[in-house]
């Protein structure tokens, strides 16, 4: 049985920031679930930043369980006292939402990051970062093993497509990868990207692809709820519409999907669809509104919901006539694989790791050509039998992907490399 520390630090930053649960959050939000049901691995946390969060959220979801914690014992006191003063406050409540601002102002001036006891981690077999740096004061040592998940390397591809947190945040990911450091990607694509850039050897790099929940990705049937939730956002239940699930942000190529959008409806001239963008604001994201402004006809056409909850996407994704996803590149793609598992059909790039996310369930387009996207939306929306088609290889696409299987590899590598 394989000792393995997990770093929860994403964890924690989403507990109390709901619109920070995008596809890092699910990765260690079922990584950590997976190895707790299993046998195979007795299982520490630790947190190298948001430590107090972390805690909270390890006692909200998993309160019977007794994890042990490798962080220093001062800096879990100073947690536990925090979390302490904020639960007098009921959750996510103003009073709770402005001391844990005061709390988190303190942590950033006087403690960014935490440590670890190194005498406690090297009674461990493997300590997983996954998402974050592997920690200093682990660098150069052989024990415990390290392993980190590397989501995509696209701020140091592509640095305009992002901020500069995000382009350092890549460069000390890659930095903190030495000759004890396996890298677990999650796509074919990214670990190619990996290898070219860094120059490892493929032999120490491993592909374990992601999944979607079946709890919260799954067919909705029920014409109420549905109704329920498009009322919910302001969307039109007399419409048909396209889906857009995405951070708005220039990578995901939105401003295109408008376009392909808007010639589609003066091309056909339909009074029925609209396009429903959901996302949260990301870098960059004005041009997208720019791009809705600047034509009147949109702005009856497109509604933007911002962020969206996890307990409402699926009946979204459900009611959608398509999903549109023209990411001009990803590490993985979760959002087309959730898409497929509510029996949506999908178009989507033919660039990095989508291809290998939808097979032939879905409509492939070079995502900078507008009107590769537009001809897919027109396909879908005046044919039925083809979204048919769609939607059930959709479903069938899906079920090759799960966390369960996911766990499993990454417990399977473990053993490999302990």
């Amino acid at each position: 049985m394989n000792k393995v520390v997990l770093d929860g630090a994403v964890l924690g930053l989403g507990f109390f920031h709901e619109q920070s649960r995008t596809g890092v959050y699910r990765v260690a939000e079922n990584l950590l679930r997976g190895l707790t049901e299993s046998n195979a691995v007795e299982l520490a946390l630790g947190s190298t930043e948001h430590l107090p969060e972390t805690i909270a959220y390890l006692k909200k979801f998993y309160p019977t369980a007794s994890f042990p914690l490798v962080n220093q014992a001062k800096d879990l006191r100073f947690a536990h006292f925090e979390n302490n003063i904020i639960s007098t406050f009921a959750y996510r409540s103003t009073p709770q939402k402005i001391v844990r601002e005061i709390f988190t102002r303190l942590r950033a001036r006087f403690k960014p990051a935490y440590d670890f006891d190194s005498c406690t981690l090297g009674a461990y077999d493997i300590y997983h970062s996954p998402f974050l740096p592997v920690p200093q004061i682990l660098k150069g040592l052989s024990r415990p093993v390290k392993v980190i998940t590397i989501h995509d390397l696209i701020p140091h591809l592509f640095p305009s497509y992002f901020g500069e947190w995000n382009v350092n945040m890549m460069k000390k990911i890659m930095d903190s990868i030495d000759d004890n450091t396996y890298p677990i990607c999650v796509s074919e694509a990214t670990k190619n990207d990996l290898c070219e850039v860094t120059g490892i050897s493929p032999d120490r790099v491993f592909v374990a692809p992601l999944a979607a929940s079946e709890d919260k990705f799954y067919q909705v049937r029920d014409n109420e709820e549905i109704e329920r939730i498009l009322q919910k956002y302001n969307i039109n239940i007399h419409k048909s519409y396209l889906l857009s699930i995405a951070t708005l942000e220039p990578r995901k190529n939105i401003e295109r999907t408008i376009r392909a959008f808007l010639k589609l409806i003066q091309q056909e001239k339909t009074e029925d669809l609209n396009l429903v963008l959901v996302g949260t604001k990301g870098w960059d994201f004005a041009t997208i509104f720019d791009e809705i402004k600047a034509n009147p006809l949109l702005k009856e056409k497109i509604i933007v919901t911002g962020f969206v909850a996890d307990e409402d996407l699926a009946a979204l994704y459900s009611a959608a006539l398509a999903f549109v996803y023209p990411s001009l590149y990803e590490g993985f793609g979760l959002p087309p694989l959730e898409a497929m598992q509510c029996g949506t059909p999908v178009i989507t790039s033919n660039k990095s790791s989508l291809p290998e996310v939808v097979g032939n369930a879905g409509i492939l387009i070079d995502p900078t050509d507008e009107n590769a996207i537009s001809e897919a939306m027109l396909k879908l929306y005046t044919d039925k039998n083809l979204r048919l088609i769609l939607g059930k290889k959709a479903i069938a696409q899906a079920q090759k992907f799960s966390w369960k299987k996911f766990t499993e590899q990454h417990i399977q590598i473990y053993q490999q490399i302990s």
